[in-house]
């Protein structure tokens, strides 16, 4: 699915990977409001460590990037941050006005 998006879409296709391991996503997954949606022996079940596709490739992101760090770079990245759009005198904000 992945491989066919990046070869039949018009744009650019980006792909990350969040690289966390097993006891952390499980961490994680006690703060959500789905908590019981499922248990850690289920998701022991589907976990698969360094699953990464041969093609295309993503981008590895750990479980040292924030939240913040990780949207960030995300939107950088892709050029979907838009103060990187903004070039001064475009917007009142960055021309002091």
């Amino acid at each position: 699915m992945f491989a066919d998006l990046a070869r039949d879409y018009p744009g650019s296709a980006y792909f990350y990977y969040l690289d966390i391991p097993f006891e952390e996503t499980v961490r994680r997954h006690a703060t959500r409001e789905k908590v019981s949606a499922f248990t850690a022996e289920a998701m022991a079940e589907w976990y698969r460590p360094q699953d990464l596709l041969e093609w295309p490739r993503e981008t590895v992101i750990d479980q040292t990037s924030s939240l913040d760090a990780t949207v960030q770079r995300i939107l950088r990245e892709t050029g979907l941050d838009p103060a990187a759009e903004l070039q001064v005198g475009d917007d009142d904000r960055l021309a002091g006005g």
